[in-house]
């Protein structure tokens, strides 16, 4: 067959993609086929496959509220990239202290000293950790084997504790770690701190024994070492508002609020899981502690952009105005069943293909207590319906993603905005 020219490969297929991707694309196809049919179809395919891993909006039908995959935490971003007075102070109308106005909100939201913010939870522990240890001449981690975590994307505790220089202590056992294991750890090892991490992606029940933040202070108190508390998940709504809600999934779920009061020295959370927010790394606690970490030569590195400290300023704004129903995931969480059902049953009058109610439950997601199921009625499709549903949907302008239960397509729209029925309904007529 004739050759065909570069140009004439990007011309053949319309794509919405810079020319300069196209071409890249066609050059390197027009060099590893020499049959033109074959070139034709694998630029097309390499297209596409480029066009779909875009990043795009998408429609979480997944049931799972904070799905790591699709972003975690929903939330309408609201700073639309202008010039803002992140780090200028309008009263003197010249340079001022970054984030003023956040960092006193989020310290009287959560009853802090100081606080200050990262680009991930991740990131809080290796700063905390890395700062103090310079600062206050710390040595070593005393930890719980029953807190050496691993979360997703192959983030291991362990490895992130080494690569800060400390020695990590485990103490107790995996199911029990009592007060008199740190007590003898903190014996032995004068310059270390203890670290509580809470088991927020999995779950331990029967013969198991802890210690609270509130014994913990008492121990480390009497040996003059430090009390880092890993909170993960980063519970902050007030405990009136799940009451009246009957939300009662969090009744035991240390609040952020309740780990400061009882003596943490620094708490860690991700903005992204139960607070609700954009991904960030909030660290809270005494002011001494907090100043030394935002003095930190690396701190600049880990520092977050004018978008997500203005995301979590707006959330802040909400959980101290007491409108916490208008954070998406809260919104989602105090959806009740019926609500719920009378949604999918106006999506349900309007569709043409075979499906059911049923009902099934929701999820937390985002490594937020994975044991937890929230009743929920979806509308179900038996995968043997059509088996491209899935590749249709994820190829739609806007791609909506279900999940797969029991050989079914489950749609659960506690985790969409209500907005979106509209074009759930249109995109099931027209499978």
């Amino acid at each position: 067959m004739d050759n065909i020219s570069v140009n004439e490969l990007v011309d053949s297929y319309e794509s919405h993609l810079p020319r300069e991707v196209c071409l890249n694309v066609a050059k390197f196809v027009v060099n590893e086929f020499k049959d033109k049919k074959i070139i034709l179809e694998e630029y097309i395919i390499a297209i596409n496959n480029l066009m779909i891993s875009e990043q795009v909006k998408v429609i979480n039908c997944t049931g799972t509220l904070l799905h790591t995959n699709l972003g975690r935490a929903q939330t309408e971003i609201s700073f639309n990239g202008h010039a803002s007075n992140i780090e200028f102070d309008l009263s003197k109308q010249k340079r001022g202290e970054r984030n003023r106005y956040l960092t006193y909100s989020m310290n009287l939201l959560l009853g802090s000293e100081g606080v200050c913010f990262v680009n991930n939870n991740a990131s809080s522990l290796f700063i905390a950790l890395n700062t103090i240890k310079k600062y206050k001449d710390i040595d070593s981690v005393i930890i719980s084997r029953g807190e050496i975590v691993e979360i997703g994307g192959s983030y291991r505790l362990p490895e992130i504790i080494a690569e800060t220089g400390l020695k990590l202590i485990e103490v107790g056992t995996t199911n029990k770690t009592h007060k008199k294991d740190y007590i003898s750890a903190l014996k032995k090892n004068q310059n270390a701190l203890v670290l509580k991490v809470n088991r927020s992606n999995f779950s331990m029940s029967g013969f198991i024994e802890d210690v609270s933040i509130k014994e913990l202070k008492k121990v480390t108190d009497d040996y003059g070492a430090l009390l880092f508390h890993d909170m993960g998940s980063g519970l902050v709504v007030e405990k009136k508002f799940l009451e009246k809600n009957n939300i009662d999934y969090f009744k035991n779920e240390l609040h952020v609020q309740d780990s400061i009061r009882d003596g943490a020295d620094l708490v860690m959370f991700s903005g992204d899981k139960l607070f609700g927010s954009i991904q960030a790394g909030i660290i809270a606690g005494g002011r001494e502690l907090v100043n030394s970490i935002k003095e930190s030569p690396l701190f600049r590195t880990y520092r977050c952009s004018p978008v997500v400290t203005y995301e979590l300023q707006k959330t802040t704004n909400l959980y101290l105005s007491k409108k916490e129903a208008s954070i998406p995931f809260w919104h989602s969480l105090q959806i009740t069943h019926e609500e719920l059902l009378k949604r999918v049953k106006k999506i349900s009058s309007k569709l043409t293909l075979d499906h059911s109610i049923d009902d099934n439950y929701s999820l937390i997601g985002g490594g937020s207590m994975p044991e937890l199921k929230i009743p929920s009625p979806v509308i179900s499709i038996a995968t043997s319906e059509d088996r491209n549903i899935l590749s249709k949907l994820a190829n739609l302008e806007t791609p909506i993603i279900p999940r797969i239960n029991d050989n079914k397509i489950i749609f659960d729209i506690r985790s969409s905005f209500e907005a979106n029925d509209e074009i759930i309904i249109d995109a099931l007529k027209n499978l």
